[in-house]
């Protein structure tokens, strides 16, 4: 369940003289109507357990195209922020992005063998899309500012992947292969012409990710409003199906990626806009993912115009898993980009909340049903697990673990045991 801020209601909740659940980062009555959520500042304050601790500030910025880039031709900067603080001087209050709960259902959920759990595939069983919050008792990760910054900077080298090569290990290359909508058609052209920018068309480049990314909005529910942030209209969002929810939120993570770290000013103050309506959409996301892929009976239902037509019944539980896995990893990535801007620039940021996915080394790349099968069954790391970064350093060999797994590893557990962990293994 998500957090309870301890203050007044929310500033929309006020307005309207309506009651106010008062969670954090948004009120559920905010997260239905689609709108943004804003508290008075003085309650914004996050719980002390969950705050990133920084000194004063003396010079710096938050990670720009400049720092690692999304491609060659970086040519703006703008610098704010906390560049030249040591490393040993931050303290992430926080499991961030995700450290589990233990609990005798996630315990019980490694050591099922693969196949059917209660009529539904062991990846949409409801347990797995369960959601958990990291509870006080629970050790605290230090992340300096320069994990952070690589972090944003791998983030960077994914999406300039998808363009050089595809896909990328939240975007698989069976996703679009059959369904390419226009609106991630424009964004992927946008992020190509973004990588492959000059110093003199740079300024152009940027105007059209703006462009784009308020177009992209506006087709899909979200209107701007007089003080120039986003909101969707009072009837709220139409429903519509998973793929479509996860393809505008792929094509808005493009123009935010882009938006937030390139360092022009311009560009920042845009995508700073849209944080929330990114926020909200990977929410909705994943939660109508947890309804409609408990279904059993209506899961299948959700393949139908996306993904390339199964032949056979193996093929089938293949692209549900692409298109659940995708979903969950797309969420940790949409949230992870708000949390460490969040951190980067107010020295703190809300735990986003923890969910499950795969992290065996080969199921996300497997060329067929056929080898993604036999990789499920294989022995090793659990394919589906709640993250138990204490635990799985003792558990597993790190070259069981594929490239997103490690990334946030990287994001959870202390370097140390990392460290050690690997060099035991070599």
């Amino acid at each position: 369940m998500p957090k309870t801020a301890e203050s007044n209601a929310c500033s929309a909740c006020a307005k309207s003289k309506r009651k106010c659940g008062r969670q954090m980062p948004t009120c559920v009555r905010c997260a239905d109507r689609g709108i943004r959520c804003v508290y008075p500042y003085s309650t914004r304050e996050a719980p002390s357990s969950l705050r990133l601790l920084l000194p004063e500030p003396e010079s710096g910025s938050i990670p720009t195209a400049d720092d690692g880039q999304l491609g060659e031709g970086a040519v703006t900067s703008f610098s704010i922020g906390t560049d030249h603080i040591p490393a040993e001087s931050l303290s992430l209050e926080m499991s961030f992005p995700l450290m589990y709960n233990e609990s005798s259902t996630s315990s019980a959920l490694m050591q099922m063998p693969i196949g059917h759990i209660s009529d539904a595939d062991w990846f949409l069983a409801p347990e797995t899309w369960r959601m958990t919050h990291v509870l006080d008792n629970m050790a605290t990760v230090p992340i300096g500012i320069p994990k952070m910054k690589d972090y944003i900077l791998l983030l960077q080298s994914w999406f300039r992947r998808w363009v050089t090569h595809g896909s990328n290990p939240f975007v698989h290359s069976h996703l679009y292969k059959a369904n390419f909508p226009a609106c991630v058609q424009v964004a992927y052209a946008t992020l190509a012409s973004y990588i492959h920018r000059t110093p003199e068309n740079t300024d152009i480049i940027l105007r059209i990710v703006a462009d784009r990314s308020a177009k992209l909005l506006q087709e899909h529910g979200a209107v701007p409003t007089r003080n120039g942030t986003e909101s969707w209209a009072d009837e709220g969002p139409t429903e519509i199906d998973l793929f479509t929810q996860l393809s505008r939120l792929h094509a808005l993570m493009v123009y935010q990626i882009i938006g937030l770290f390139d360092g022009d000013i311009r560009s920042r103050h845009v995508a700073e806009g849209q944080m929330s309506v990114q926020d909200t959409w990977a929410n909705i996301l994943f939660q109508a993912a947890s309804k409609s892929l408990t279904n059993t009976r209506d899961a299948g239902t959700q393949l139908i115009g996306s993904l390339p037509r199964p032949t056979t019944n193996l093929q089938q539980r293949w692209y549900l898993w692409i298109l659940s896995e995708s979903i969950r990893r797309t969420w940790l990535i949409a949230s992870s980009m708000f949390s460490i801007y969040s951190a980067l620039q107010q020295r703190w940021s809300v735990c986003p909340g923890s969910i499950m996915y795969s992290n065996r080394k080969g199921m996300w790349c497997a060329e067929s049903s056929t080898d993604w099968d036999k990789l499920c069954s294989k022995g090793g790391a659990a394919s589906l697990q709640r993250f138990a970064c204490s635990r799985l350093p003792y558990e597993a060999d790190p070259d069981d673990i594929d490239e997103f797994g490690d990334a946030m590893l990287n994001m959870t557990v202390h370097e140390e045991i990392l460290e050690e962990w690997k060099s035991r293994n070599r």
